[in-house]
């Protein structure tokens, strides 16, 4: 098992400050769509179907810094919310409180696994759970929670996000060639889009939709904290001058193209209860 989906790990390592989570948000400012990758996942919402006076109760689960909620503020603001905010890291949880002050409605911030959420069945009417079902060891309770945290209006639905198997992958190609030891199994590929479109069925009637596209990438330091937020937590020593190298590389491209590209490719799966 990879060492990074240990719940130990994420906690103590990973997680247990907003450093790497946000270095690895801040590559997808180069993004070439118009719209943030947060965005696009409310514009597929189909948030007129429920009544404009009702007040629309909302589990986000695994909510990390609350990028969705900053990009999103204006069209959210404009419903009724009852927001739950919820995610296992202490940090997550006070840099989300911290980035949501400006929405709107009522609004609660507790710390919750998405394989203990039995708390919260029976209660929403959108459970979100966006690159999360990654970090839990049983991704089929997992799920199951997630279903069953949907109350019994047909409206109501959870919105599941993670990315491909080939999702940056150059990436982390590049620093394998460079050490040995750089990691190339990530976080994300107990979950990959592959695996969910397997599993996913098996909890919930579900429509799909991908963003795929390219980064163009054109700073270096920018590049240089994403490769690092998936080394650094694990305490792994590289060779002498890896970096120095990666950015020859990364020049190289940028001299060519204009930019260094990288491929992303994230499925968003919009999932009623069976």
């Amino acid at each position: 098992m990879p060492e990074e989906i240990t719940k130990n790990y994420l906690k103590k390592k990973q997680y247990s400050t907003t450093k790497y989570l946000e270095a690895r948000i801040k590559i997808h400012q180069f993004t070439k769509n118009k719209h943030s990758f947060h965005e696009w996942i409310l514009n597929n919402f189909e948030m007129e179907n429920f009544p404009k006076d009702k007040t629309i109760r909302v589990l986000d689960v695994g909510c990390g810094t609350g990028v969705f909620w900053k990009k999103n503020l204006e069209k959210l603001n404009k419903f009724n919310l009852d927001i739950v905010f919820t995610d296992f890291s202490e940090a997550m949880v006070d840099k989300e409180k911290e980035n949501t002050t400006d929405i709107k409605g009522k609004k609660i911030y507790e710390v919750a696994d998405v394989e203990n959420l039995e708390k919260y069945f029976g209660q929403f009417d959108i459970v979100m759970c966006h690159n999360v079902v990654y970090h839990a060891q049983d991704k089929n309770k997992a799920l199951s929670n997630l279903s069953k945290c949907l109350n019994d209006n047909p409206n109501s639905f959870c919105s599941i996000t993670t990315n491909s198997e080939r999702h940056m992958l150059n990436v982390y190609e590049i620093g394998r060639k460079l050490d040995k030891n750089f990691p190339t199994d990530r976080i994300i590929d107990t979950f990959t889009e592959e695996v969910a479109d397997k599993m996913i069925p098996n909890h919930f009637n579900m429509t799909k939709k991908v963003e795929e596209e390219e980064l163009q990438v054109t700073d270096w330091e920018i590049l240089m904290g994403f490769v690092a937020s998936g080394v650094e937590p694990r305490g792994i020593d590289l060779v002498d001058g890896f970096y120095e190298k990666y950015k020859e590389i990364y020049d190289k491209e940028l001299n060519m193209r204009g930019y260094f590209q990288i491929i992303k490719r994230s499925p968003l799966y919009i999932c009623k209860k069976k």
